[in-house]
């Protein structure tokens, strides 16, 4: 799991998304703790081309220039790409104006390049995988090459919810985007931390934080609050009234600080039917150790803490 430098080492698979944009801030604010082997895009929030390029540009961005970025699945299983322009801008990252780059992507065959990397790895290395997105990728890799879960240590993924979801009724987005690829996930025998709506929704920035970040002379500071007050005014009926919840900064945050957060054993399944209840996570309560580890309790003023720390360190 750890390489040389006692780091842990990770693989981060997105689609971003102003979400995954601070998650990715937060990785590179993490090098004493994380060591990041890539960044694979899939299509969610937006278009492969778009979370591709966004990917590409927020690594630069946030000093990570020398991380390998490469595109993974261009669209779910056996459904279109539905992007989610409203919650995350026509860009993917509430129209904020990020610096060009001239960083290209390493591969364009996404998960033989995640497979050969994480294969590479040292006798006694592992890799925690990191999905903030559907899990297209996630699924195709373990298909495909099922001998890579040897070097998967577990999978700490952003997606589903015990109870409601954020685009239906009954499902979570990143679950509903691609409901075969998660089931096939949840199926595949790894342990599995699963950070879903029972603890994001709790996870988050007030508005008044937000426009602090907005006024700071610090770029990464700034952009952060740019896209995070554009996602407020798009999210405020997820949660709290001025609370705006980072998803996916909940993955990483676990990873570096898991005394920040609670949860309990699960079975998951997942509704891959045609019907109101498709995306649906249904999550049995269970003590096994092959079970998931759903996050539902955050300490979110120490949450802010950090994650504002974190930014303030880029």
């Amino acid at each position: 799991m750890n390489d040389k430098n006692n780091k842990i080492n990770i693989w981060i698979d997105c689609d971003p998304g102003i979400d995954d944009a601070v998650a990715l801030a937060m990785t590179a604010a993490s090098r004493d703790a994380l060591h990041l082997l890539g960044v694979s895009t899939v299509a969610g929030n937006q278009t492969s081309d778009r979370v591709t390029g966004n990917a590409l540009k927020l690594t630069a961005f946030f000093g990570m220039d020398d991380v390998p970025v490469v595109r993974g699945a261009r669209g779910p299983l056996v459904r279109p790409v539905e992007p989610a322009e409203d919650i995350h801008g026509a860009d993917g990252l509430g129209n904020c104006a990020l610096p060009e780059t001239g960083k290209n992507v390493t591969s364009e065959s996404g998960i033989f390049y995640m497979y050969t990397r994480m294969m590479a790895l040292p006798d006694g290395e592992r890799v925690t995988l990191v999905p903030t997105g559907p899990l297209t990728n996630i699924a195709l890799l373990l298909r495909t090459f099922p001998e890579v879960k040897k070097k998967i240590a577990r999978i700490v993924l952003m997606g589903g919810s015990s109870s409601g979801g954020n685009v239906t009724p009954a499902a979570e987005f990143n679950i509903w985007a691609d409901p075969e690829a998660a089931q096939m996930v949840f199926a595949a025998g790894l342990p599995i931390v699963m950070c879903g709506l029972d603890v994001t929704l709790k996870s988050g920035l007030y508005g008044s934080q937000i426009e602090t970040l907005c006024r700071s002379s610090r770029r990464a500071e700034r952009a952060c609050g740019q896209m995070l007050r554009f996602y407020l005014d798009a999210t405020r009926h997820e949660g709290e009234e001025d609370m705006v919840a980072i998803h996916d900064a909940v993955t990483i945050l676990y990873l570096t600080n898991p005394e920040l957060f609670g949860g309990r054993n699960v079975t998951v399944n997942v509704d891959c039917d045609w019907g109101a209840e498709r995306g649906r996570t249904i999550c049995t309560d269970e003590s096994n150790r092959q079970s998931v580890y759903l996050l539902d309790q955050v300490n979110l003023p120490e949450f802010q803490r950090i994650l504002l720390a974190k930014l303030k360190s880029l």
